[in-house]
């Protein structure tokens, strides 16, 4: 009863992140594994995915929750691309210290 509820509540944050029922249900699976098993959720639940890339990536893992994570992982983009490429700024020149 207890894994019944756990699935509810997982579906339903899901459902939030992805629209479709089906990728929902899968991600929902996926994730209650890996938290079963004491690993962090794969799908973050404070993201929003396309369902066709997510399914995509849910399949290409299999049933490896490693292969899985992997896939999934590569479906999120830097919040900032290029950040890594900025070159700080020199602050003006003040005159003598005091």
């Amino acid at each position: 009863m207890e894994l019944q509820r756990r699935y509810a509540a997982e579906y339903a944050s899901m459902l939030r992140v992805v629209s479709d029922r089906e990728v929902a249900k899968e991600a929902a699976r996926v994730n209650l594994s890996a938290l079963l098993l004491g690993q962090p959720r794969i799908v973050p639940s404070e993201s929003r995915l396309r369902a066709g890339p997510l399914r995509n990536a849910l399949a290409r893992g299999r049933e490896d929750l490693a292969s899985i994570r992997r896939a999934v992982s590569g479906l999120f983009e830097r919040a900032v691309p290029g950040v890594d490429r900025l070159v700080p700024t020199r602050a003006p020149e003040r005159g003598p210290e005091r």
